[in-house]
C-alpha cells in the first residue's frame, strides 16, 4: 500500500496534503472539549466555576481563531497541492474541484456559522456582564453549537473521502 502511496504522491505533497488535516483533527477535538462544557458547567459552584467561565470564553475566542486558520491552511494546503502535481497558477489553483469544492464549500459555510457561534457566545457574555437577561441567549449558543458540531463531523468525513480521492 505504501508503495502505491509514494507512486502517487511524494514526501513534500504528503506533508502537504496531510497539514490540513491533522491540524483540523487537533482542533476538533478542542471543540468537542469546549462543547462538554454544556454538562460540566452546570456542576460547578462558585469561584470554581467564574474561573471555568473564565477559561471556556477564552478557549472560544482561540477556537474562532483557529477556524479560521484551517479554513486558510486547507486552502493554502490545495493550492500547492495543485501547483506542484498539476502545473495550474496560483488564482485557479486555489478553487478545488470534484469533492474537493465540496469539502471547500463547507468550510466556508463552516466559518460563517461558527461566526454566529462565536457572536452568540460574545453576546451571552456582554449581556451577563450588564446584568441583563442572558439565559435565552445562551441556550441558542448551546444550540448552535450542537447543530455545529454535527456539521462539523460530517464536513470531516467529506475531507476524509477527498483526502482518500487524492492519495489514490
Amino acid at each position: 500500500m505504501f508503495d502505491r502511496l509514494r507512486e502517487v504522491v511524494g514526501p513534500t505533497e504528503l506533508v502537504i496534503i496531510l497539514f490540513h488535516p491533522i491540524i483540523a483533527i487537533v482542533v476538533i477535538g478542542w471543540m468537542v472539549k469546549q462543547h462538554r462544557w454544556r454538562q460540566q458547567g452546570k456542576l460547578l459552584k462558585g469561584d470554581q466555576r467564574k474561573a471555568a467561565v473564565a477559561s471556556h470564553e477564552r478557549d472560544g475566542e482561540r477556537l474562532y481563531i483557529m477556524a479560521w486558520l484551517i479554513v486558510v491552511t486547507g486552502f493554502i494546503a490545495n493550492a500547492l497541492h495543485r501547483i506542484r502535481t498539476e502545473n495550474l497558477t496560483l488564482p485557479s489553483a486555489l478553487l478545488p474541484t470534484g469533492a474537493g469544492g465540496l469539502h471547500a464549500g463547507g468550510g466556508i459555510i463552516g466559518l460563517f456559522l461558527i461566526t454566529i457561534l462565536w457572536q452568540k457566545g460574545r453576546k451571552s457574555r456582554d449581556l451577563r456582564d450588564a446584568g441583563e437577561p442572558w439565559a435565552a441567549e445562551k441556550n441558542r449558543h448551546g444550540r448552535a453549537s450542537d447543530v455545529i458540531l454535527i456539521l462539523i463531523a460530517i464536513h470531516a468525513f467529506l475531507g476524509f473521502l477527498w483526502l482518500m480521492q487524492l492519495l489514490t
